[in-house]
């Protein structure tokens, strides 16, 4: 069931508060809880859940995938995920560990635009820029993205970067990290 959710994107709202969420509950017409609805990625409703047994949850997921043109993402669900496709495909993973205040909507759509052919020639995670991630990553600052080889425990580089930097900054350095994978 694992395997079958992270082709999902799950939005988790709570609407048990009195007065909080009616827009949605009214949209996608919610008359008890729990509740979970299929949509698009543009919000419009695919299905409801019908079962709440695991083979009947992976039957669900699979009639939704079935029923949506794949999209292009930049970002993979978790590093794990990121890692095992980036076995198969023999590409480093990078994962960005972005400054707390940031902005995420405003650094993705710099990420997307800025990074290129990189996009594709890494599998990217998004990880919280909090301390446990810093220190998991071993960096001091957030703000830097920690490049691996697949199969690797240990970073082949780790990049600081800043929201105003020049995309020739990050993907020199990208590139060269790439470089080391090739080694």
């Amino acid at each position: 069931m694992v395997a079958a959710a992270q082709r999902l994107v799950p939005i988790y709202v709570d609407c048990t508060k009195k007065g909080e969420f009616t827009d949605l509950m009214t949209k996608y017409k919610v008359q008890g809880f729990p509740t979970t609805i299929y949509t698009d990625a543009d919000g419009i409703p695919l299905r409801e859940m019908e079962s709440r047994d695991s083979a009947g949850i992976i039957k669900d997921i699979d009639t939704v995938v079935a029923k949506v043109s794949p999209r292009s993402a930049l970002w993979q669900p978790s590093v794990l995920a990121a890692r095992e496709l980036a076995k198969k495909a023999k590409k480093p993973v990078a994962v960005v560990l972005p400054d707390p205040k940031a902005d995420l909507v405003k650094l993705n759509a710099k990420l997307t635009k800025d990074l290129g052919d990189r996009k594709t020639k890494f599998l990217w995670v998004l990880e919280s820029g909090q301390p446990a991630s810093l220190k998991k990553y071993d960096v001091e600052t957030a703000s830097t993205v920690v490049v691996f080889d697949p199969k690797a425990d240990e970073p082949l580089a780790r990049i600081p970067f800043k929201d105003d930097d020049k995309p020739d900054v990050l993907n020199k350095a990208l590139d060269e990290a790439a470089k080391l994978l090739k080694k």
